[in-house]
């Protein structure tokens, strides 16, 4: 296999297909992803599960619960940033977004299993104080299910299993990139 690193065109194509395989593979380094927003008091991360990546659409997809501060966040301030890590390749992805979010969407619902669903309804609501754990139930519900679509607006790829590092900046879902000094 030829080294997708010697080519941008080579390398934007090899990072939608590790973006497909992160969605396709639930033990792909690229499944869980931190997603950075602009919460009320500064930046905030968390890890979220990749569940749709489009590159015709130039977008991807997570899924959260309507009641996170996460999408308080993302309802204020739109634009957000991705990144995903793979520690055995060495390679970074960070992609700034611009979120839609899609709450209550029925055909996206459908396709969530049964296990994952659950954690679209947690008693009481995400972050809220609780007197012990024990006492948080989960029970999923479609009005607390909300998609967050992504267009992608730049891609930022690196890779340290090269010497020296290799990196690529792309200003936009399938724009053509540059390489830049890492």
């Amino acid at each position: 296999m030829s080294d997708p690193w010697h080519r941008l065109d080579t390398l934007l194509g090899h990072i939608w297909d590790r973006l497909a395989a992160g969605v396709a593979d639930a033990s792909d380094p690229f499944r869980l992803v931190a997603l950075a927003t602009a919460g009320t008091d500064g930046p905030e991360a968390r890890m979220v599960g990749l569940r749709g990546a489009d590159r015709r659409a130039g977008t991807i997809e997570v899924h959260s619960d309507l009641r996170t501060a996460k999408i308080r966040a993302l309802w204020t301030e739109p634009r957000a940033a991705l990144l995903f890590w793979d520690a055995a390749t060495q390679v970074q992805i960070r992609l700034s977004v611009e979120m839609t979010l899609i709450p209550a969407d029925r055909d996206r619902w459908a396709e969530v299993p049964p296990e994952p669903r659950l954690n679209y309804g947690t008693d009481p609501a995400p972050g809220l104080s609780v007197a012990s754990p024990e006492i948080v139930t989960r029970t999923p519900a479609l009005e607390r299910f909300v998609a967050l679509s992504g267009h992608v607006r730049g891609i930022d790829a690196v890779s340290l299993a090269h010497a020296p590092h290799r990196r690529a900046s792309f200003d936009g879902p399938d724009a053509p990139g540059r390489w830049v000094a890492p």
